[in-house]
């Protein structure tokens, strides 16, 4: 990171910058293998749209505002996405799109936490169904898969599963909201702390041990969801749709581990179903969330005057970098670099150049006039794994002089061959 960059922000250098691009790159191509298309809104949104309440009292806080106070840097994808799908009525439904760019946040930086960040979200609006749910669960899941990722964790609960939960054990139900946020902080908070802050908000009784116990009581899926009917007379048909997403979840032939957690709530308040979350293992250890997501059927209905259901997942392009950290040892997507021995040879030289690229070949050639040390030392700085070499030799043969820069073997080849062998 650059000294001169301000807080929260960052660099990426020309290696970094490929692995993210790369990142960036396998999301897109999963999403549109699902039947997802494109949608790009701006950088800038109203504050009206942003002030809506959609994020709730604590996001709000850390939203970028511009200097007249009537725009801000956009906090997420998902309010923009709401925001243009109440402006554009004739739109085919279902809506299902994809974007890639970066979203700002007034956070406090700290390890894998930024204020400038590159997310990949995959929304469907329009669909009720929990097959919707799967659909774009497994979509960011099948990312981390492409990139190699397989140790990961995917955790699942209901909002609304969990509202039964919390009022089927005690809980008041103007306390409602503050007792998801408690719980949703289980994960950073310690036991002690939580159950204080539970206690604080219902001191009746002995409720927040109870249901403190309740949700971080360990079992299986099944074990865990059959407990909650057993114990909240009104959760059947809730516990009857967890149950149908995890058995169409179960259909993907997921690589990663699908855990029913009870406490997880997400920070948002325009979450209205089922939420998730992506954690990475690492040696025992569950590593900050890559990503996450969930059901937000309410939220374009605050910018129009019908609700209309819809669900998303997002991945966290900079945290899954930070996670895999940069896998390209190039600093350049150039797989050949051209030398060229002496003036009288640039032509030659840049025809065969040109005939490479056209050919789809990245390609880079001497521009400063160097010796041939000189441009091998370049070539090998920037990891370009072959060189061209072209000199009075090559160019009187009408050939070209291929070097591998791994093993050092060179073969003299006619342009059409080094095409071949290159592409």
């Amino acid at each position: 990171m650059s000294d001169n960059t301000p807080r929260g922000v960052r660099d990426f250098s020309p290696a970094e910058a490929i692995s993210l691009k790369r990142i960036s790159g396998i999301a897109e191509e999963v999403f549109k293998r699902f039947g997802f298309y494109p949608l790009e809104t701006p950088a800038l949104e109203n504050m009206s749209v942003l002030n809506s309440k959609a994020y709730g009292d604590e996001p709000s806080k850390e939203i970028f505002v511009m200097k007249d106070e009537e725009t801000g840097l956009r906090y997420d994808f998902t309010v923009p996405l709401a925001r243009y799908v109440a402006a554009n009525k004739d739109l085919v439904l279902p809506f299902k799109r994809y974007q890639i760019g970066s979203a700002w946040r007034k956070d406090e930086p700290q390890k894998m936490r930024y204020r400038e960040f590159a997310q990949a979200d995959v929304d469907i609006v329009g669909s009720a169904e929990t097959g919707s749910d799967a659909e774009v669960i497994a979509a960011a899941a099948l990312v981390l898969e492409e990139l190699g990722m397989r140790n990961y964790v995917i955790l699942v609960n209901s909002r609304s599963l969990l509202k039964q939960v919390i009022l089927g054990l005690g809980v008041p139900a103007d306390k409602e909201v503050q007792a998801i946020r408690i719980l949703d902080k289980l994960q950073k908070l310690k036991r002690e702390e939580s159950l204080a802050q539970l206690s604080a908000l219902v001191p009746e009784g002995q409720v927040a041990e109870k249901l403190l116990g309740f949700v971080e009581q360990e079992g299986s899926n099944e074990e865990k969801l059959q407990r909650v009917s057993a114990n909240v007379a009104e959760s059947k048909d809730e516990v009857a749709r967890m149950q149908e997403l995890l058995k169409l979840l179960s259909a993907y032939k997921l690589n990663g581990k699908i855990v029913f957690d009870m406490a997880l709530a997400r920070g948002f308040d325009y979450y209205t179903g089922f939420v998730w979350e992506f954690a990475i293992e690492e040696e025992g250890k569950r590593l900050p969330s890559v990503g996450g997501g969930g059901r937000y059927d309410s939220l374009i209905g605050m910018y129009s005057k019908r609700n209309t259901p819809a669900t998303g997942s997002s991945l966290g392009i900079s945290r899954i970098f930070d996670v895999m950290g940069s896998s390209s040892a190039s600093k350049t997507y150039a797989k050949v670099f051209v030398a060229v021995i002496g003036q009288q040879n640039s032509e030659y030289a840049l025809n065969a150049a040109t005939a490479l690229r056209g050919n789809g070949i990245y390609l880079d050639m001497n521009p400063l006039g160097r010796n041939l040390s000189k441009q091998m030392e370049y070539a090998s700085s920037l990891g370009i794994p072959w060189v061209i070499i072209v000199g009075d030799k090559e160019r009187e043969a009408n050939k070209l002089k291929l070097r591998n820069m791994g093993s050092g073997d060179e073969e003299l080849i006619t342009l059409q061959e080094a095409i071949e062998k290159l592409r």
